[in-house]
């Protein structure tokens, strides 16, 4: 992406934040086609991408760690801003996982943290 992008991708970012929070709508593949070609990594893909005015939701099913399977989440804003609500994580993982549903955010060790954006993890363990 370049800068003239990422500025109105910001400018919309911010725009958007402002609407009501709205249904989140599936967008997997209109995902995968902007990530190639963007010149993305085509080994690291979402098996699932969801977006709403807010924020965007990538899912990997069946991840492993520490023996057990997981899927693993991440949420952004729209405006890559921190998330600074925990009512929107929780309202995001009973709108997309189901209200009885365990998610445990995930803060890693310092060896395995890779900090590059405001993105926050969440795990729902698979059983």
């Amino acid at each position: 992406m370049n800068r003239a992008q990422r500025r109105l991708s910001g400018r919309e970012g911010r725009r958007v934040q402002k609407l009501p929070f709205n249904e989140f709508s599936d967008v997997t593949q209109e995902s995968r086609r902007k990530s190639l070609a963007l010149g993305g990594n085509p080994n690291f893909r979402a098996d699932r991408v969801w977006q709403n005015n807010k924020y965007i939701v990538q899912v990997f099913y069946n991840c492993v760690r520490k023996e057990n399977i997981y899927t693993k989440v991440m949420v952004r804003r729209s405006d890559s801003k921190p998330i600074c609500s925990w009512s929107d994580l929780f309202r995001i993982k009973n709108e997309l996982f189901g209200e009885e549903v365990d998610a445990i955010q995930f803060l890693p060790r310092k060896s395995e943290l890779t900090d590059v954006a405001n993105l926050y993890w969440f795990w729902i363990e698979n059983g």
